[in-house]
């Protein structure tokens, strides 16, 4: 168990001795660790978060048709000890961390929780297996790693939320991952990370599946590199149904130089009269 207590070199030590098991793990690097922190530390997160008004949430994310009932909130929005507790997690002791657990150096926080924060998912929610977005273009940074800190209480299997692990060269699903309370998931994200929670949720009124999710970067982004957005691949309703515009789209991002899709684009905006920018950036 972690805590805000934990020494440094405690905590180098313990990422490293489960370096191996993160690197072996199949289908793609992860680990999956209960009883994560400070039990006492999450039930006042918890409470802070069961207190937020959703009609708060940042502005900066807003809804996608693929993740409905969806909501994100900024930490500082949620509570002073949820800030604290994120902050903590973004900090060069907890770094070194994961550095330590998943052979990866060189890891930096997003000081702008680009798509991550407190993430709130009300009943029917869902989101379709995918492979997360790989650059993020603020900093011109890549994406590493993802961290998930769960915040359910009492979760039961009927409620469905699970987190659903793919396999991407077989398009099979390999791991299930129920989000109960304290449990945290760190996980690699390359094209191979296909992953989400694709079955909606059908929970009481009162629940929600909750969570904390941060993502880590490197300062080794590639201007040679194909950078995608987040890259949709089964479907809700039918998980052995392939999206096939959706890969198609993402197949296409994988092989045409991205010179030739930011003219594409000029042209559909020229087409619908839009106001022209540069190309270059």
């Amino acid at each position: 168990m972690i805590s805000y207590s934990t020494d440094p070199q405690s905590l180098v030590s313990l990422g490293g001795s489960g370096q191996t098991a993160y690197v072996g793990a199949v289908p793609f690097p992860h680990a999956v660790i209960d009883g994560f922190f400070d039990p006492q530390v999450l039930d006042v997160v918890l409470a802070e978060v069961n207190g937020v008004d959703k009609n708060r949430r940042s502005g900066k994310f807003t809804h996608r048709k693929t993740d409905h009932n969806k909501f994100t909130f900024m930490p500082d929005v949620v509570g002073l000890e949820t800030a604290r507790l994120v902050n903590y997690l973004n900090s060069g002791m907890f770094i070194s961390y994961i550095e330590n657990l998943t052979g990866i150096a060189g890891l930096l926080a997003d000081p702008s929780y680009f798509g991550g924060g407190v993430h709130w998912i009300d009943n029917g929610g869902f989101l379709e297996v995918h492979a997360d977005f790989n650059h993020l273009k603020k900093y011109n940074l890549e994406r590493r790693l993802n961290l998930l800190l769960y915040l359910n209480k009492d979760w039961e299997d009927g409620y469905h939320g699970e987190l659903e692990l793919w396999d991407r060269e077989t398009m099979k699903m390999v791991k299930v991952v129920s989000p109960i309370f304290n449990r945290c998931v760190i996980f690699s994200t390359t094209m191979n990370s296909l992953h989400g929670h694709p079955e909606p949720l059908n929970v009481p009124v009162g629940v929600a599946r909750r969570s904390i999710a941060l993502y880590y970067y490197t300062n080794t982004w590639n201007p040679v590199g194909q950078a995608h957005t987040t890259m949709y691949y089964i479907s809700r309703n039918n998980k052995v149904k392939f999206k096939v515009g959706r890969i198609i789209r993402g197949v296409l991002r994988d092989l045409v130089p991205p010179i030739f899709r930011k003219v594409f684009r000029a042209i559909k905006r020229a087409i619908k009269g839009e106001k022209l920018t540069e190309l270059w950036d």
